[in-house]
């Protein structure tokens, strides 16, 4: 029988206050969408349809001409409400645990998914699926259509539209320049990037890039060394088991914590305010040699000859890990859920199904250099001749892992772990210390909400 893991509004609300005001930088526009969702998928809307679809004001760029295509093809106007991502999130929490009608679709971080699933303020779309007589497409890639289920095997939520998922990326043209081998653990990863930092320093090259700006940046930036050593942020491994036993005190996170503060010295100054968008353009620019929280997007700025510097100099391949652990890439994906709250269940459906199909991943991928979640997007030949990276993707989607799936975890990443880590590479505390102020916050939040005794 699958536990339920239920989210009151009392901890959505107070999880809203850490993320920021809610409806800061809120923007509402008119849209639409394209090739039939009345042939594909058996809509059949009598009038006109208002779907009001909630997403961030990053994304809604890329998805506009997707959604300009659907309502002029189905009768349907698309309303987008947008807002930064901190925002955001917390307009969500309020709207979804009041179940409100502000959404037919929303966009969620995978993280989120645990707090709005687990509290079962989403749709099962398995049962709306059942109703017409389907099910989920096994075309999408097995570990990311697995967020959308939780607790596990409480019924689908939600479906994932961007496929990223985090890689280790590395110059081949330095590495074959100086006589080394690619790495395979962290200890490898080390020793190279001491070996280019030696050699091309003084030029301007870099061993190593992270990501050291407190919060989300520094956490996302350290878990992949501390997977690569065997650890995690919880006893949980698999999430099943639901113990949520911190294991920030253990010797695997006192090496992997060793390991990433030395990385930290050999990265282009700056690295404790270094953000997503610097760590890949470090790469792109020829800063870096090398990184382990490398995404798609950044993946497709170094293919493209238009600002990189290093085109056909930069492979992908899974983390390092150390001897006897295994390779762990991890999921960064955005999925398309439909709130209880909702009066067009239906019609969300629909559109939802459209919009993830493969003609229109391809097309944002193509177009707007949006991942993909299929595996036939991520086969198709012509997006692999664009897109030389995508089996490498493909691989690593294939073998990725969530973050620690609870709905406490963005709390965890924003103002505990993420913070000590970030305190730790600018050097105000020890590695030890963070790992061990880290552990006890986390203790005592777990506690606090009744995850451990």
């Amino acid at each position: 029988m699958v536990e339920k893991t239920r989210v009151n509004r009392r901890q959505l609300l107070k999880t809203s206050a850490i993320a920021g005001a809610v409806a800061v930088g809120t923007k509402v526009a008119g849209a639409a969408a394209a090739p039939s969702a009345r042939e594909r998928f058996g809509a059949k809307f009598q009038a006109a349809t208002t779907l009001k679809f909630g997403l961030t004001t990053d994304d809604q760029p890329k998805v506009q001409p997707l959604l300009d295509a659907y309502a002029k093809a189905n009768n349907v106007t698309v309303e987008t409400d947008t807002a930064a991502y901190d925002a955001f999130y917390s307009k969500l929490n309020v709207n979804l645990s009041t179940q409100t009608d502000a959404y037919d679709v929303v966009s969620l971080d995978d993280p989120w998914i645990p707090q709005f699933a687990g509290g079962e303020f989403l749709v099962n779309l398995d049962d709306l699926l059942s109703k017409k007589g389907s099910k989920a497409d096994p075309d999408f890639i097995g570990a990311l259509i697995a967020l959308g289920d939780f607790p596990k095997g409480s019924g689908l939520r939600g479906i994932p539209w961007v496929g990223n998922v985090q890689v280790f990326a590395h110059r081949t043209d330095v590495l074959d320049e100086l006589g080394l081998k690619n790495a395979e653990t962290w200890d490898d990863v080390l020793a190279n990037a001491k070996a280019i930092n030696d050699a091309k320093k003084a030029s301007g090259l870099y061993g190593y890039g992270l990501r050291g700006l407190t919060g989300n940046s520094a956490n996302t930036s350290f878990l992949p060394v501390l997977r690569g050593y065997g650890g995690d942020v919880f006893k949980t491994v698999d999430f099943s088991d639901n113990d949520y036993t911190p294991q920030l005190d253990s010797d695997a996170a006192k090496a992997a914590i060793a390991t990433h503060l030395e990385l930290a010295k050999l990265t282009p100054p700056g690295v404790e305010t270094t953000d997503h968008a610097t760590n890949g353009r470090n790469l792109y620019e020829g800063l870096t040699a090398a990184s382990g929280d490398i995404w798609p997007d950044q993946l497709l700025q170094i293919f493209d000859p238009a600002i990189s510097k290093v085109v056909g100099k930069v492979e992908i391949g899974a983390e390092p890990a150390q001897a006897n652990v295994d390779h762990k890439d991890m999921t960064g994906n955005w999925l398309l859920a439909i709130p209880n709250g909702s009066k067009s269940q239906d019609a969300a459906l629909d559109f939802i199904l459209w919009f993830t199909a493969p003609e229109q991943q391809k097309t944002l991928l193509m177009e707007h250099q949006v991942p993909a979640t299929r595996t036939s997007v991520l086969q198709d030949k012509d997006a692999v001749a664009k897109f030389p990276f995508l089996p490498g993707l493909l691989s690593a989607g294939q073998n990725a892992v969530p973050r620690p799936r609870t709905e406490l975890y963005p709390t965890i990443d924003e103002t505990i772990l993420g913070v000590y880590i970030s305190q730790a590479i600018a050097g105000q505390i020890s590695g030890e210390d963070a790992l061990k102020k880290a552990n006890d916050d986390i203790t005592a939040l777990m506690k606090r909400e009744g995850k451990i005794k």
